[in-house]
């Protein structure tokens, strides 16, 4: 992929105008994933603190991935058609954190379920829509992605280990108000402010996607990403439950969360430097097989300080296949459907991998236990990592 040099940078008007812009994407990444931070590590112990089954929590964890199986490419595709895309990641990240409010009253699994389903129908296609917009702006101005989206990983560390810390079992559920409050005030501003790539001639979404389908490349990268999301879902569905369940506290387990984000900040501000050396394809095959492996570990893990341990090497290498995937997918894409291509990463990660994932993990925690999921977890990522691998053989279009 060609890359602009420092120099050239700073002498192109197009280039320097847009740089002021790459702070806004830093600070939408921090607040968008500090929402995350502050919700996701400790969802499932609330769940399990207001008396549901390993089962229901999976069952519960599946629905966000099938719905964005189905949305993230909807809205994606509103935006590229409409070019909207400002307005479409703002109403998606707005309704969200008004509906987190209502996990404060709701009980009951299944309107829990319904929650959670129309929770997820707005908040899926927001990371998509966010990395399509950034990347856009990337290539404008020759900046790097990974040192925007590393904002992303501090934002997380910050969140999870503060929130963490003043958590306890009688205040569990102030996370909700975190989350909502960040969307809310920070994302949904800021979604108006982020510049977005158009084209000028009309976007043909079916012919882009019937152009992708009939790649051999870019159909065993979906089925990467589903096999990814499937150890995904494994591991932020229940490393907070096996740490319980081996005696850690909140604030172990909010430990292990932002060690794991805070190692990808270096792996990220790398980026750039490890692509011009790398395909795209070598830091996927080596970011799947090193969280693989450690999954593995964290599967025999008897303590909660081993597996807090192994947590910052999931970073490291979840950095380099992050890098090495968002850059596949948007070079993949067909010229105007940047955020469906990213979409479909997501969907195919996030929506089938994910709803997959916890099903399978949510039952298997129930039956065979914590360390059973997270090899479940590792044989899924060390089987994407092969898939991938033979698809990319003779395949250059891609770096």
């Amino acid at each position: 992929m060609n890359r602009l040099s420092v120099s050239s940078d700073m002498a192109n008007p197009t280039v320097r105008d847009g740089m002021p812009h790459m702070w806004l994407a830093k600070l939408y990444y921090f607040l968008f994933f500090a929402a995350i931070g502050a919700m996701a590590p400790f969802f499932n112990i609330y769940l399990e603190q207001r008396g549901l089954t390993g089962a229901q929590i999976g069952l519960l964890g599946s629905i966000p991935p099938l719905i964005g199986l189905v949305s993230g490419p909807f809205w994606a595709g509103i935006a590229d058609h409409t070019r909207r895309h400002q307005l479409i990641l703002a109403l998606g990240v707005f309704v969200a954190g008004m509906l987190t409010f209502a996990y404060l009253w709701v009980t009951g699994f299944w309107l829990l379920a319904v929650l959670v389903m129309v929770y997820a129908f707005f908040r899926s296609p927001v990371p998509s829509l966010l990395d399509s917009a950034v990347l856009s702006m990337t290539k404008r101005t020759g900046a790097n992605y990974g040192r925007q989206r590393l904002f992303g990983s501090l934002g997380y560390v910050v969140s999870t280990y503060g929130v963490g810390l003043v958590l306890t079992a009688s205040t569990l559920n102030l996370f909700f108000v975190v989350h909502a409050l960040l969307l809310i005030f920070g994302c949904t501003v800021l979604s108006f402010f982020l510049p977005v790539e158009t084209v000028s001639e009309p976007v043909d979404l079916r012919a882009g996607l019937r152009r992708l389908a009939h790649q051999r490349a870019y159909v065993s990268f979906l089925v990467m990403n589903v096999l990814q999301g499937i150890g995904s879902a494994a591991f932020f569905g229940f490393l907070g439950l096996r740490l319980v369940a081996i005696g850690a506290t909140e604030q172990q387990v909010g430990a292990a969360f932002a060690l794991a984000a805070l190692a990808e900040i270096p792996s990220m501000a790398m980026g750039g430097w490890v692509q011009a050396r790398f395909r795209l394809s070598q830091m996927i095959v080596f970011g799947l097989l090193g969280v693989g492996s450690m999954y593995l570990l964290i599967g025999l893990a008897s303590t909660p300080m081993l597996v807090v341990a192994v947590t910052p090497f999931i970073g490291v290498f979840y950095g380099a296949y992050l890098m090495g995937g968002v850059a596949y997918a948007n070079e993949a894409a067909p010229p105007g459907l940047r955020a469906t291509g990213q979409s479909l990463m997501g969907a195919a990660q996030f929506g089938l991998g994910w709803a997959i994932g916890s099903l399978a993990a949510g039952l298997i925690w129930g039956s065979l236990g914590g360390g059973w999921v997270f090899l479940l977890a590792a044989v899924a990522l060390f089987t994407g990592a092969g898939i991938f691998a033979v698809g990319q053989r003779g395949y250059q279009v891609i770096a």
